[in-house]
């Protein structure tokens, strides 16, 4: 019963990273330490400091932990000795390109898995790649030695830099249920140096009418779904040939006009009642650069794109990834508006080979 509650509160409620930071630092200086908390939320200390433990909740069924006693060991701990005394350390860890992966907690339910895991630099490397924010890149997965995850993602935590280790929460799912006492989790791919930037976007150059073209979708989706929007905006039918979907975007830029190591403006659009703005991400098949953006009216009320759709464009062995965003909003004078984005960059990607291979407590 304890565990539902915990598993209930842990799919509702995330901390934010500020929080798990300051939490840590708050146990590094003792229990009795005097820390006022910056929250960006209206939640109460009360509420913040469940949301932290909420994260935990997988650890109770959780039967693999971190040998060291990783950062969400010690945040349980300060939390509930109970809860922490539930976790079972162990040493499995794998090395490749100066980074060592450890597996630190793993909950199986059916076909779905929810993994934390850890990089951290190796003990004889001479670099320093792990010192802040990360990413697992794309090929990463669980194997029962029955079936292999089809499907995942991968959600970066926290840095603890006493332990130089970045946390991740990974949950994949199989087309099987997961079962038996050995697992396997393996990875290939990580991307450092993660940065965010915050950075106006100027609506200065819109146009009001634009030619279309129909590209083969690699990507949708938004608040509003496909069959909410307009007849014009929504999806082509495949064919038998290609039976992947298509739909209309607009043709006002060349991809080898964009820069391939950077984001570019391609073009922004009002036209049949839809703000459409056009950003091409690069070449995102070693990286991985995405674009949150916002548009702002004139009282400073900011809203995110209804629907958005994505698209790939080859240029020689440059990979284009360009996105289209849709605002449906009667919009009177554009002048009374303004916009921002949130720029991600993924950094430097590192290739190399780690495999964790682990048994469930009891087995």
């Amino acid at each position: 019963m304890l565990e539902g509650r915990y598993k209930k509160a842990y799919s509702t409620i995330t901390p934010s990273q500020e929080l798990v930071s300051d939490t840590i630092e708050m146990m590094g200086k003792g229990k009795n330490a005097t820390r006022k908390i910056s929250l960006k939320n209206r939640f109460v200390m009360k509420v913040s400091l469940t949301a932290a433990a909420a994260v935990l909740c997988l650890v109770m069924a959780v039967p693999v932990c971190a040998a060291h006693i990783p950062v969400f060991y010690k945040i349980v701990e300060y939390l509930s000795p109970a809860l922490a005394d539930q976790l079972v350390p162990i040493e499995q860890s794998s090395t490749s390109q100066g980074i060592t992966m450890q597996v630190e907690a793993i909950h199986l339910e059916g076909n779905e898995a929810e993994i934390i895991i850890s990089l951290s630099d190796a003990d004889n490397s001479t670099q320093d790649l792990v010192h802040g924010e990360m990413d697992l890149f794309d090929s990463y997965g669980l194997s029962d030695y029955a079936s292999d995850s089809i499907v995942g993602g991968c959600h970066f935590l926290t840095y603890d830099e006493t332990d130089d280790k970045a946390y991740f929460q990974v949950v994949v799912q199989s087309d099987h249920v997961y079962q038996g006492s050995k697992f396997r989790f393996s990875a290939h791919s990580v991307l450092c140096d993660k940065t965010n930037e915050t950075r106006d976007v100027d609506l200065s150059g819109i146009v009001y009418t634009a030619e279309t073209k129909p590209v083969t979708l690699g990507g949708s989706g938004g608040p509003l779904q496909e069959d909410m929007l307009p007849d014009f905006l929504k999806n082509i039918p495949g064919t038998a040939e290609d039976p992947r979907p298509r739909t209309n975007v607009m043709d006002m830029v060349n991809a080898a006009d964009c820069a391939a190591d950077d984001f570019t403006l391609a073009g922004i659009a009002y036209m049949d009642g839809v703000l459409r703005v056009q950003m091409c991400m690069g070449d995102n098949w070693s990286s991985d650069r995405h674009v949150q953006l916002f548009l702002k009216n004139s009282t400073g009320e900011e809203r995110y794109q209804d629907h958005s759709v994505s698209w790939n464009e080859e240029v020689g062995n440059t990979s284009y990834q360009i996105y289209e965003f849709w605002y449906l909003e009667d919009i009177e004078d554009i002048a009374d508006y303004s916009m921002y984005g949130i720029f991600h960059d993924s950094g430097e990607l590192i290739r190399g080979d780690w495999s964790v291979t682990f048994r469930l407590q009891g087995d």
